[in-house]
């Protein structure tokens, strides 16, 4: 592999960013408490130690290899919670502070809920199991209470990222105007398309949906008006597509249906009714009616994405030419 493979993948793999990064701290940070041990033939910690190194480059080599960050992350978070508690009863009093980084690098491996779990459970592990006895009571509930809150407020941090994560990755795919996927998401959908149908063969069709004489209602109106006209489009394609059908604004007034149909004729009967509802229900906002042109087409067997668009688009502008508020699919076929 090489070096801009490495950079690709520690860019846009964040747990196997963080397994990476883990495994650095632990050859870095551990290692030489480890050579100090072995000089000092304390060989029970030199082992930990060990033990700590191995499993965590364990997890990072798997996830390297395979590509799964997830089941890889998902094991090395509870191995560091199992093994910050045996660093306790191993190391006596200077373990404890071992349990603090575990708690935090918990929250960057996996989700919040299981490595919540993992410092409560070894919180009540450390404290029923008299890994701190020995330490005035004072210090156990300092301890106690500070490792908890250390774990509350990973928790906080982790769902305060993995909302914001959620914001901008509906920013990142949706639509501002209408709330429909925008056409990134669209082009990713479409590789994905194509991989299904070319591992189970299910017919896929693609509709291409384009507002007849959309240019003039804004040069009459004004593009608040042409706004107004395109959300409520959206409404009525969401509310006349099936459920499983996926939409995407692809640009201006053109909107993008992918489905699943029956054959050419199903893909058919389902543009009409589309075709048919916006016709009866859309306008201007001042009582002229605004209908829609729509193309579609079939995927075929071994036709790239690119072609497959084509020929839907191909088709609408058919439809255009048949004088609007027109149907065509597959005209080619």
């Amino acid at each position: 592999m090489n070096l801009k493979a490495i950079q690709y993948r520690l860019q846009f793999d964040f747990q196997l960013a963080v397994m990476t990064l883990l495994c650095a701290i632990a050859v870095v940070g551990i290692a030489p408490f480890a050579v100090l041990r072995a000089v000092n033939e304390q060989w029970l910690a030199f082992t930990v130690d060990m033990v700590i190194e191995a499993g965590t480059l364990a997890c990072m080599i798997y996830a390297w290899r395979t590509g799964d960050s997830h089941r890889p992350s998902l094991v090395l978070a509870y191995f560091v919670g199992a093994m910050a508690i045996v660093a306790i009863y191993v190391l006596g009093p200077a373990g404890k502070y071992w349990f603090y980084p575990a708690i935090v690098a918990n929250f960057f491996l996996v989700e919040r809920r299981h490595a919540l779990l993992i410092a409560l459970a070894g919180l009540a592990v450390i404290f029923l199991g008299g890994g701190l006895n020995g330490s005035p009571l004072t210090e156990i509930a300092s301890y106690l209470v500070t490792a908890t809150v250390c774990a509350l407020l990973g928790y906080a941090f982790a769902y305060r990222t993995a909302m914001q994560r959620t914001q901008l990755e509906a920013l990142a795919s949706k639509d501002p105007l209408t709330g429909l996927f925008n056409r990134r998401t669209l082009l990713e959908a479409l590789q994905s398309t194509h991989r299904d149908f070319a591992r189970d063969g299910e017919t896929r069709g693609l509709l291409v949906v384009d507002l007849d004489h959309f240019k003039h209602i804004n040069d009459s109106y004004g593009h608040l008006t042409g706004d107004q006209v395109l959300v409520t489009l959206a409404q009525q394609l969401e509310q006349n597509v099936r459920t499983g059908d996926r939409l995407f604004r692809y640009g201006g007034e053109e909107f993008i249906v992918l489905t699943l149909p029956k054959d050419k004729d199903g893909l058919a009967i389902m543009a009409e009714n589309l075709r048919s509802a916006i016709a009866r229900n859309l306008d201007d906002g001042h009582g002229h009616g605004v209908t829609a042109s729509l193309g579609g087409a079939l995927l075929r067997p071994g036709e790239a994405v690119q072609d497959w668009f084509a020929r839907a688009d191909t088709a609408l502008y058919v439809a255009k030419n048949a004088g609007r508020n027109q149907v065509v699919i597959d005209p080619g076929q």
